[in-house]
């Protein structure tokens, strides 16, 4: 599985790619910009929710 930073360059480079909105494939490159982001958040959301697993269910319930 690719890490964040791994997935930032890609990001980066998907970016510099579907700039160009007349191209024919611009469709293509705007779908794999979008599953690039869905990856990355979906590892961002994964560590926070393991963060927050691990402090006290007291506190959890404080902070929301």
């Amino acid at each position: 599985m690719a890490t964040l930073e791994q997935l930032k360059t890609h990001i980066d480079k998907a970016k510099e790619q579907a700039k160009d909105k007349n191209g024919a494939d611009y469709r293509d490159k705007h779908k794999k910009l979008k599953r690039l982001q869905r990856k990355s958040s979906k590892i961002i959301a994964t560590a926070n929710r393991l963060e927050e697993s691990k402090k006290p269910k007291k506190e959890r319930k404080a902070a929301s």
